[in-house]
């Protein structure tokens, strides 16, 4: 049997960590089983439907962005052979569920795709599979070979000089933040339903040596959505790390309202060069309506906690959420002056399916495609216009812009321009 597995074409590429589990997963049940791998951001369209016309099943990865590629590329296939068997999972067939089958579209999987997609190599054949919730002592370590990881490692090392991959170490996030789609595929954070799955920090270590025996990674990132479930988890992945002799570089998402002065320490000590905080907003009203699960002043403690452990510090914020006002976008602007990231990044809130803010009868026709949280051109709310908020990400890019050595003087208003 012969299986094409297809990561389409997005401007933001990193390894298909996802199908890398599956394929391994698979291969491990399945080892007659033959699989072969294409990415859009480095194979073009007429290499992938012409390798994949003759395979047995072509299952595609997608997100809301990919997805209007991985349906030309299945109507493509489809058209040379309407006998290959089409698989689309990940986030966009999960969250729009039975919406998602077409006449280029055999079959969807919902959720975690390794035991699903094993059962339709069996013989399953229902149009929507359920994903089966596994823990990581049933994982083997993803098939980095077959998803050709050395492109991307390769890649970062031409753009930065720093050979970079990313590992998993957890599944279910413990915070429902009202624009974030991760329970799509994991589910949302039950503790006696659906608990958080943390994998054992030396199988991590175990995977992290391999991969640099076989890739020389210098440089290492999780992909979790919360790599710090709890600080005991994080000080322990540090611990371990340390008596390992590991002394790479690395960073995580962590969430403030988790961290610790003491988890902080431990990061340095484990040589994380970086953390990632989803900070969102300056105004308490704002994080308490998306369900952040976190206050300003913790945001003003973990930044200092983590400059004084010597960690950079870099911080992502969302302008226009539902009940955002300029107060509010007033607030986030004195919170930056407050904590100084040494990065920082601005999107606008992008109402993606599986979203709480995601309303079928508003968003189902978008085009997402040409459609994300850097730059869309419909979303607004109740106290703020889309260009208004345009204006006001410009405003923020052009005064934190890390290239740029003097504060600009630039407002919001001088963004909107004329009619």
């Amino acid at each position: 049997m012969k299986i094409t597995l297809i990561q389409p074409y997005y401007e933001n590429i990193w390894e298909s960590i996802g199908l890398g589990y599956i394929i391994g997963y698979c291969q491990k049940h399945r080892p007659d089983v033959q699989f072969q791998f294409y990415q859009g951001n480095f194979d073009d369209d007429q290499t992938i439907i012409n390798s994949s016309s003759d395979s047995d099943i072509i299952g595609f990865s997608c997100t809301s962005p990919a997805f209007a590629h991985a349906l030309r590329l299945s109507k493509s296939i489809k058209a040379i052979n309407p006998k290959a068997h089409t698989v689309f999972g990940g986030w966009h067939p999960s969250a729009m569920k039975g919406e998602c089958i077409t006449d280029s579209i055999d079959q969807i999987v919902i959720g975690e795709g390794e035991q699903a997609f094993l059962d339709i190599i069996n013989g399953e054949r229902a149009q929507i599979v359920q994903g089966t919730k596994l823990g990581f002592q049933d994982l083997p370590f993803p098939d980095r070979k077959t998803i050709k990881n050395h492109r991307t490692v390769d890649l970062c090392e031409s753009m930065n000089s720093k050979r970079i991959t990313s590992f998993q170490g957890n599944r279910v996030c413990p915070v429902a933040c009202i624009f974030c789609a991760e329970h799509i595929v994991t589910g949302r954070f039950r503790k006696s339903s659906n608990p958080i799955r943390s994998r054992d920090p030396e199988d991590i270590l175990d995977e992290i040596e391999e991969v640099v025996k076989e890739y020389r990674i210098d440089y290492f990132k999780f992909v979790d959505a919360t790599f710090d479930v709890s600080a005991k988890y994080v000080i322990d992945f540090c611990k371990a790390k340390i008596a390992r002799g590991i002394d790479l570089e690395w960073e995580a998402l962590i969430h403030p309202a988790f961290a610790t002065e003491e988890m902080m320490q431990w990061l340095a000590k484990a040589n994380c060069n970086q953390i990632n905080i989803g900070c969102e907003s300056g105004s308490d009203k704002v994080l308490r309506k998306v369900g952040k699960g976190t206050k300003r002043a913790t945001l003003v403690r973990v930044f200092k906690w983590a400059k004084d452990a010597g960690i950079e510090r870099r911080g992502f914020f969302i302008l226009g959420m539902p009940n955002e006002e300029i107060e509010d976008l007033l607030l986030t602007d004195t919170l930056i002056d407050e904590i100084k990231p040494d990065v920082v990044g601005f999107t606008i809130l992008c109402p993606y399916p599986g979203t709480n803010i995601y309303d079928p009868a508003i968003h189902k026709g978008t085009n997402w495609e040409n459609t994300d949280e850097y730059s869309n051109d419909f979303w607004y709310t109740e106290h703020l216009t889309n260009r208004e908020l345009h204006a006001w990400q410009a405003y923020f890019k052009t005064k934190y812009d890390p290239l740029l050595c003097e504060r600009q003087e630039y407002s919001p208003e001088m963004g909107m321009g004329t009619e």
